[in-house]
C-alpha cells in the first residue's frame, strides 16, 4: 500500500487503497436462518404408499396460515420389522416467510388431526437451543411470595350488603347498597369507562370499555387486573364461570394499526398476527389475558355483514364449548380448551333461525352423573317442509327429540334457569293469516321421552319469563290482541302503551285435586299496559312494569304466595297471586334486581330520554326507600353473586330458625342504627363547639383592637339616646308597563 503524507495526497478517493482495513473489518455475507422451517411431531406413522396422501392432509392444514415452498415438507424414515420403510412420526415444514411460520405455531399446536392424533407444531431455531440446556438440574432461584388480593372480598361484608355501580355524566362510583341511610361509596373514578360498565357474570370483575380496547378490575383496591387490545370495542360477553371472554368491535383487526396504537418499542404488546386480519371476533382466556382466536364477521349469501344478535357466541354451562349460528346454513361448536371445530365441520341445519344452551349441567338423580350438554334451535317452514324445534345432545350431536309445527310465524327459546324445560314461544298464523295467535310448546328436556306440553293462547304472547326456582315451573307471560308493538324513536321510547294482559301458569302433577297433569292457567290480570315483567332471582315475587313510554309508568308488585292458606282452602292456587303494592317512577326506561331479591331498582336514563334521570330503589313489597336524582345518569348494574354453596338441607334448617336469625339481625340493625345516631350528634356537637370557640376568638380579637384605639387616642362618638335619625327609604314601584315594537 502506497503511503501518502501531507503534500503526497491522492487525485481521487478511487486511488486509495482499503485492502488493509478490508481483511481487518470482513463485511459478513447475508446469512440465511432457518426462521420459516418448523417442526410438526404427533403425526401418523405411514409407509411409502400413504406418504403422499399424508403430505397433501398436511398441506391442507397449513396452507390457512401460509404458504409452504414447494417439496417444503420433509418427513424422515425408517426401515420397518417388515422391510418397508416407514415414516418416524415427525416432519419439517418450510414457509415462504417467518411470520407464516410463527403464525402456524400459533395457531396449530395442538391441532387435532384426527381423533388420536394431536399436532405439536414448534420453531426449528427452538431444537438448537433446547439441545444447549445443561443436562445438570440448576435450582431455580426462589422469588418473593406475593400476595393477591381476594377477586371476592366484597361477599365478606360483615353486613352482608350488596354493592352496585352507578355510571352518570363522566363519573364511574361503585356503592354499598344501605337501607337506613343513603349508599356508602366505596370508589369513584373520573373518565373511568368511555362507554360503558359491565360485571362479569359472578362478580369477580368489573369491565370497562375504551377506544382501545378493554380493562378488568377487581380486588379492594380495585386495581387494573387484565387489559385485552381490540379497538373500538362494542359488545362484551363473559362465559357462565368467567373463564372465557369474548369481545365484538365494528372496526375490522388491522395489525398495522395496533402496532401504530401501541407506538415503536410496544409491538411485542399485539395479540395480533396476519391470520387476525379483517375479523371482528375475538375469544380471550380472561385469567391470562391472551387472544385464544379470532373470527371473521358473519355475512350473508350477498356477501353482506349480517346483522345477528348478542351475544354472537353461546356458551355451555360447563364452558366446554361455544357456539355460532351461521346465516340460514349451519351451527359451528367449537371446543372452548382449542378453539378447533368440534369434530372439524359444521352442523349442517339449513335455514336455522336461533339456537340456545340448555343453561345448567343436569345431573342424574339415580347415579348423580352429569348428562349430556344440550342444545335446541329451530327452524322454518320451506316449501312443503313444516317448521321444526330441534332438541340436540352435545358432542355426539345425537337428536333428542324433534317436533314439527305448521302456519308459523316466528319462534323463540326460553330455558328454564334450572335446565328443566324447554318453552318455544310460536307466533301462529290463524287459517286466513289475516291474524295471529301464540302456542306455548313446553319440553321437560330430561324426563323419559321428552313430553312435550301445549298451550294455546286465543291472542299473543309478547314476553316470556320463567320463574327461576328449582323445584317449581312456573312462568308469567303478557299477551294482547294486538301484537304490532308501537311506534318507538331512535332511543326505543315509545309514544303509546298498548292495553295487555299478564298471566300466570304452573305445572300441575296429577293428584287429588288435579285431574290431567301438565301446565294449569292460575291466574290472569287484565287491562294492564305491562311492557315488561322480571322475576325476583329467588322466585315468588315479581314486577309488572311499563316500560320506555312517554305516557304510563306504573309498577306493580306482585307475590305470588301471598296468602297461601286461602289457596289451600279453595283448592285454587292462583288465589295465591297478589298485588302487594302500585309505584310510579316519572320516565322509568329499566329495573334490576338486586342478587338478593329483597331489593330492585327502578332506572331513568339519559342514554333513554331527557327527562329527569335518576333511580328508586324498593324493596320487594313496592315500598320506597331512596330516590336519587343523578344529573346525565345513564346506567346502574348490581354486582352479581357467585351460586350459593350451602346445600339444600342446610337451607331449609336456616329455614327453621330463621326467627333465632332474624332476632339477632335486627338487635345488629338497631346497634349500626344506634351508632349512626351518635355519629350524627357527636358531628353536631364538634361543629357547635368549633362555632364557639371561634367566636370566643373574634371577641377576643375585638376587645384587643378596641383597647389599642382608645389608647392611641381615638374617641368613639357618643349618641345621646333621645336623638332622632331621619332613614330615607328609596322603594321602586312599576305602574305600567307598554311595549312596542319599532321596525
Amino acid at each position: 500500500m502506497v503511503e501518502f503524507t501531507a503534500n503526497n495526497l491522492p487525485a481521487a478517493e478511487a486511488d486509495i487503497d482499503f485492502s488493509d482495513l478490508e481483511k481487518q473489518f470482513v463485511v459478513p455475507e447475508h446469512e440465511e436462518t432457518l426462521e420459516n422451517v418448523v417442526v410438526v411431531d404427533n403425526i401418523p406413522v405411514v409407509d411409502e404408499a400413504k406418504e403422499e396422501k399424508l403430505v397433501q392432509v398436511l398441506k391442507k392444514v397449513f396452507k390457512k396460515h401460509g404458504t409452504v415452498k414447494a417439496n417444503g415438507i420433509h418427513m424422515p424414515k425408517e426401515s420397518g420389522s417388515s422391510g418397508k420403510a416407514k415414516t418416524k412420526g415427525y416432519a419439517f415444514v418450510e414457509f415462504e416467510t417467518a411470520q407464516q411460520a410463527h403464525a402456524a405455531i400459533a395457531n396449530l399446536n395442538g391441532y387435532k388431526l384426527d381423533k388420536s392424533h394431536s399436532l405439536l407444531v414448534n420453531a426449528f431455531m427452538d431444537v438448537e437451543r433446547y439441545t444447549e440446556v445443561n443436562d445438570e438440574y440448576q435450582t431455580p432461584p426462589e422469588e418473593p411470595f406475593e400476595e393477591r388480593e381476594h377477586l371476592r372480598s366484597w361477599l365478606s361484608d360483615a353486613y352482608g350488603r350488596d354493592q352496585f355501580v352507578v355510571y352518570a355524566d363522566h363519573e364511574l362510583s361503585v356503592f354499598w347498597n344501605e337501607t337506613a341511610h343513603p349508599a356508602e361509596k366505596v370508589i369513584s373514578r373520573s373518565n373511568w369507562t368511555e362507554a360503558y360498565a359491565q360485571w362479569s357474570p359472578l362478580g369477580s370483575f368489573l369491565c370497562t370499555v375504551h377506544e382501545q380496547g378493554l380493562v378488568l378490575w377487581g380486588g379492594p383496591s380495585w386495581k387494573k387486573l387484565a387489559r385485552f387490545i381490540h379497538r373500538n370495542v362494542k359488545l362484551i360477553d363473559f362465559s357462565p364461570s368467567e373463564r372465557y371472554l369474548v369481545t365484538c368491535s365494528t372496526e375490522p383487526i388491522s395489525v398495522d394499526a395496533v402496532n401504530q396504537m401501541l407506538g415503536a418499542g410496544n409491538e411485542h404488546q399485539n395479540p395480533y398476527s396476519i391470520d387476525d386480519e379483517g375479523h371482528t371476533v375475538c375469544v380471550w382466556d380472561a385469567q391470562t389475558g391472551s387472544l385464544l382466536r379470532s373470527f371473521p364477521p358473519i355475512k350473508t349469501e350477498d356477501g353482506k355483514l349480517a346483522k345477528g344478535s348478542w351475544p354472537q357466541f353461546k356458551w355451555s354451562p360447563s364452558e366446554k364449548y361455544l357456539a355460532r349460528m351461521a346465516q340460514n346454513s349451519s351451527l359451528s361448536v367449537y371446543e372452548a380448551d382449542t378453539m378447533a371445530l368440534l369434530d372439524k365441520k359444521s352442523i349442517k341445519i339449513p335455514g336455522i333461525q336461533d339456537f340456545s344452551w340448555c343453561p345448567r349441567v343436569v345431573y342424574d338423580p339415580r347415579t348423580n352423573a352429569a348428562r349430556p350438554e344440550m342444545l335446541a334451535y329451530w327452524t322454518p317452514e320451506e316449501g312443503n317442509l313444516p317448521a321444526r324445534v330441534t332438541l340436540m345432545s352435545v358432542p355426539s350431536r345425537t337428536l333428542v327429540r324433534t317436533k314439527n309445527l305448521f302456519n308459523v310465524f316466528s319462534a323463540s327459546l326460553h330455558w328454564h334457569p334450572e335446565g328443566q324445560a324447554l318453552c318455544v314461544r310460536v307466533q301462529r298464523y290463524t287459517k286466513s293469516k289475516k291474524s295471529r295467535f301464540t302456542n306455548l310448546e313446553i319440553f321437560r328436556a330430561y324426563e323419559r321421552d321428552v313430553p312435550v306440553d301445549v298451550i294455546e293462547l286465543k291472542d299473543c304472547a309478547v314476553a316470556f319469563d320463567w320463574e327461576p326456582v328449582a323445584d317449581n315451573m312456573r312462568f308469567a307471560i303478557i299477551h294482547t290482541d294486538d301484537p304490532t308493538p308501537p311506534v318507538t324513536n331512535a332511543t326505543g321510547i315509545a309514544s303509546t302503551a298498548v292495553n295487555t294482559s299478564v298471566s300466570f301458569y304452573a305445572f300441575e302433577r296429577k293428584g287429588k285435586l288435579v285431574k290431567k297433569e301438565g301446565f294449569q292457567l292460575l291466574k290472569t290480570f287484565d287491562r294492564k299496559k305491562v311492557t315488561a315483567l322480571k322475576w325476583s332471582p329467588h322466585g315468588r315475587h315479581i314486577i309488572l312494569a311499563t316500560l320506555r313510554t312517554i305516557s304510563t309508568f306504573e309498577l306493580d308488585f306482585v307475590d305470588t304466595d301471598f296468602d297461601q292458606s286461602a289457596a289451600n282452602k279453595s283448592g285454587v292456587a292462583g288465589d295465591a297471586i297478589s298485588i302487594l303494592a302500585t309505584g310510579e317512577h316519572y320516565g322509568v326506561t329499566d329495573l334490576e334486581w338486586d342478587p338478593t331479591g329483597r331489593y330492585v331498582v327502578t332506572m331513568a336514563s339519559s342514554w333513554r330520554h331527557s327527562m329527569e334521570h335518576g333511580y328508586i330503589l324498593w324493596d320487594f313489597k313496592g315500598e320506597l326507600i331512596h330516590k336519587t336524582v343523578v344529573e346525565r345518569f345513564k346506567q346502574l348494574i348490581w354486582r352479581p353473586r357467585p351460586r350459593s354453596l350451602l346445600s339444600d338441607e342446610k337451607k331449609r334448617e336456616i329455614r327453621k330458625d330463621l326467627k333465632s336469625y332474624s332476632k339477632e339481625l335486627d338487635e345488629q340493625d338497631e346497634r349500626r342504627l344506634h351508632a349512626a345516631d351518635a355519629e350524627l350528634m357527636s358531628q353536631r356537637r364538634r361543629l357547635i363547639s368549633e362555632w364557639q370557640t371561634w367566636r370566643e376568638q373574634v371577641d377576643a380579637m375585638l376587645a384587643n383592637e378596641t383597647d389599642e384605639a382608645l389608647q392611641s387616642g381615638y374617641k368613639l362618638p357618643i349618641v345621646a339616646d333621645d336623638q332622632e335619625f331621619v332613614v330615607d327609604e328609596i322603594v321602586e314601584e312599576i305602574i305600567e308597563e307598554k311595549e312596542e315594537i319599532i321596525n
